[in-house]
């Protein structure tokens, strides 16, 4: 016994030695690889074909507006039952529901009482006039200058800062200045320095006392404004020149002629709702009869046509079978010109799409009027088959991951 025990603990060592010998060795190597991407395709006739339709509605209120949508759509299906059996796959979704302003909406202007009002008498006369405006600072100049505007002011005819004379004192000799300020024996005893502002005053009017009695009006308006708006003792306002002359005919050309106000439109408020109907059948020779039997209503629209199959496995396997000898195929070139062996096949993916062949609702109806040799649409709907249906099929995609020695 104490032998065996001797000999099982001479042996360990050795094992321990061993162990960490092949763990060092399995963590150094890791498995040389190459990745290939195989493709392969595959298609076939199509044996089905899916029908998408969109029926709208539209009325005054919303009560009446799901009503009449629930009833089109019931006739839609009621007549692609009709055509294609009562055993069709007949689904609806996506329906919408939202209320709309339309403006006029057919529906009689209002025109007012008396007819279309007769355009004023043209007016033959102009008034032009100033209202100054002086102050002790710069600051105020521009509220003033909105105030005037405001008050119907066309614009500014001046300004800048100048010196006025003040405290006239007859009995003071001269005081020389800028300005030529002697009266005889008397002067001014002081001139003060202020920031000017002319303003423009402009209105027509049918006669000479009409376009004077305005322009009065309006200057008097201007003036109010500004004094109202000026502070007391920041500065004054003053009434300038002022002129009334009679327009020439060029500029009563020019002068923008009156043009009635347009009625108002009126507004009218709707409501619109929206479904999509969608049928699946393997009875693509009656394609024709059954767009023609769900469009009867011009409500109707043919959104698309959709051919596919009904049973695509067989399609998936070749596709995918192409792929992974196209992937093998690659793998032997590369190996080869690389001179390395295929040892195995370390990981494997595949991805496989159909490919189904979509005619657009527009494509179709254009088809069907080329067919008929016209445009119209209500009778290119009743061609038996405005398209013919290409092969559909699947695209696959096999990546391999290869181990090499």
């Amino acid at each position: 016994m104490r032998r065996i025990l001797l000999a099982a603990l001479l042996a360990m060592p050795a094992l321990v030695s061993f162990d960490s010998a092949s763990l060092a060795q399995g963590i150094n190597s890791s498995p040389r690889t190459i990745d290939v991407t195989g493709h392969g395709d595959s298609s076939a006739k199509p044996d089905m074909m899916t029908l998408s339709f969109m029926v709208t509605a539209r009325a005054d209120t919303a009560d009446e507006c799901t009503r009449k949508e629930s009833e089109k759509s019931r006739q839609v299906i009621d007549a692609l039952k009709a055509k294609l059996g009562d055993s069709t796959k007949i689904t609806t979704s996506d329906f919408s529901f939202s209320p709309s302003i339309e403006y006029g909406n057919g529906m009689p202007t209002p025109v007012a009482i008396g007819g279309t009002p007769e355009p004023p008498p043209t007016p033959t006369w102009r008034f032009t006039g100033e209202v100054d405006v002086f102050t002790d600072s710069i600051d105020p100049i521009a509220d003033l200058l909105d105030t005037g505007i405001a008050a119907g002011a066309s614009t500014i005819s001046e300004s800048g800062v100048s010196e006025t004379a003040e405290d006239w004192d007859p009995t003071a000799p001269p005081v020389s200045s800028g300005m030529s300020t002697a009266t005889g024996t008397g002067a001014y005893r002081r001139f003060r320095r202020m920031y000017r502002m002319g303003l423009s005053i402009e209105t027509t009017g049918v006669s000479a006392s009409d376009a004077m009695r305005k322009g009065t009006a309006l200057m008097k308006r201007v003036q109010s404004a500004l004094r109202d708006k000026m502070s007391a003792g920041q500065g004054r306002v003053e009434t300038g020149n002022f002129a009334v002359n009679q327009m020439n005919p060029q500029q009563e050309a020019e002068r923008e002629r009156y043009q009635p106000p347009p009625p108002p439109q009126p507004q009218h408020k709707v409501y619109n709702a929206q479904v999509t109907i969608t049928v699946e059948t393997p009875k693509l020779e009656l394609l024709g009869p059954s767009v023609a039997a769900a469009m009867k209503s011009e409500d109707v629209r043919l959104n698309q046509v959709s051919f596919s199959l009904k049973d695509d496995s067989a399609a998936r396997k070749e596709a995918i079978e192409k792929a992974s000898a196209d992937a093998k195929s690659k793998a032997d070139t590369l190996a080869s010109s690389m001179g390395v062996k295929l040892k195995g096949i370390l990981r494997i993916s595949t991805n496989a799409q159909f490919r189904p062949y979509v005619v657009y609702g527009n494509q179709y109806m254009g088809a069907a009027a080329m067919s008929l040799g016209s445009v119209a649409a209500p009778a290119a709907v009743q061609a038996p088959m405005p398209v013919t249906p290409r092969d559909v099929g699947f695209g696959a995609d096999v990546n391999v991951t290869y181990q090499i020695e």
